[in-house]
């Protein structure tokens, strides 16, 4: 019995520590340069503002290239255009608020250069040629959540003030969407965001199952990042949305392929389990939005079961969505 009992240690033990993303990242070092954008144009005067800006431009071009140009549109910086219309953003009675409210809510950002830490830790292990980018984090004007570039990514705070943030309800963002808006969600969106980046789509078949597979590896990928956070922060459901699809999800593939669906290059029918949504509207109410995304996860989980001498990296660069499929034994009861 005394044997019996240590054996049956030894499987538990060994159960608990299979999965294959759960790796020890302990030993790697990385350099991750964070920068607070937000800090410097709330709480300065615009001339103050603009000024700071003048002063980081020789080292930071990419980013404020795109970000006063491109996401807040307000002009280069340098031009005269910048100074008049940062006086007019910065004196705007609803950005200021919306300033209050970033730095209130991100006044501790530590948490989240943790997680940012941790996933690249993990990046540099599956992708050690990979230099790591730097982060930016903003306020958007709520115009743009995420870029990803060569040697940065950008954050959007105002993408993250939480559910009950009142500019969203009066922005009349539906409330589905509002639900993924919150701080935990930053950083697997940064990750998944990188993946789209990296990885368009390519394969040849643009069809149902082509897209669901490319999906669910995005979404593989982010979970490779940042392996001790909840599938339904990875994925952006509710508990109860995530435990909807664990148990319909035989139903959900039998519908799919009794109905022919998963052969499909119809963009209608595509867009259905593809895009996000308040639910599928071929299941029930209940259901989440994206449940094509959600199973592809799944037909990528059973792939790289099923092929340990799959590399993340090589699981990335297939195009062939039936070549997945077949080679997963993907097949759920």
């Amino acid at each position: 019995m005394k044997y019996l009992w240590i054996f049956l240690l030894a499987v538990a033990f060994y159960s608990c520590n299979t999965d294959p993303l759960k790796i020890d990242v302990s030993d790697i070092e990385i350099n991750t340069a964070f920068y607070r954008i937000d800090s410097i144009l709330y709480g300065n005067k615009p001339d103050v503002v603009h000024d700071k800006l003048q002063s980081m431009y020789s080292k930071h071009q990419s980013f404020l290239d795109v970000y006063t140009e491109n996401i807040l549109q307000l002009g280069k910086v340098g031009s005269p255009a910048l100074k008049k219309n940062l006086q007019m953003f910065l004196n705007d009675t609803v950005y200021s608020q919306v300033g209050d409210a970033i730095i209130k809510r991100f006044a501790d950002f530590e948490p989240i250069k943790e997680r940012f830490t941790e996933g690249f830790k993990h990046y540099n292990y599956y992708f050690p040629e990979e230099d790591i980018p730097a982060i930016y984090a903003y306020p958007s004007g709520f115009n743009q959540s995420l870029v990803v570039a060569d040697d940065f990514i950008g954050i959007g705070l105002d993408k993250y003030l939480g559910r009950g943030c009142i500019f969203y309800k009066y922005l009349g963002i539906p409330q589905f969407k509002i639900e993924n808006m919150y701080p935990m969600r930053m950083v697997p969106e940064a990750f998944y965001a990188l993946a789209v980046t990296q990885y368009p789509f390519s394969d040849e078949n643009d069809n149902l199952l082509a897209n669901m597979i490319h999906e669910g590896k995005l979404i593989y990928f982010a979970e490779a990042m940042l392996p001790e956070t909840p599938d339904s922060v990875i994925i952006g459901y509710s508990q109860k949305q995530l435990e909807w699809c664990k148990t319909k999800e035989a139903t959900m593939w039998t519908y799919l392929i009794e109905n022919k669906l998963l052969y499909t290059s119809d963009r209608l029918e595509i867009r259905k389990y593809i895009n996000d949504a308040p639910f599928t509207n071929t299941f029930t109410n209940e259901s989440p939005g994206r449940t094509g995304v959600w199973l592809g996860w799944q037909i990528i989980h059973s792939f790289m079961k099923n092929n340990e001498e799959i590399s993340l990296i090589q699981l990335m660069k297939i195009d062939d969505a039936q070549e997945i499929l077949s080679q997963s034994g993907f097949f759920p009861e």
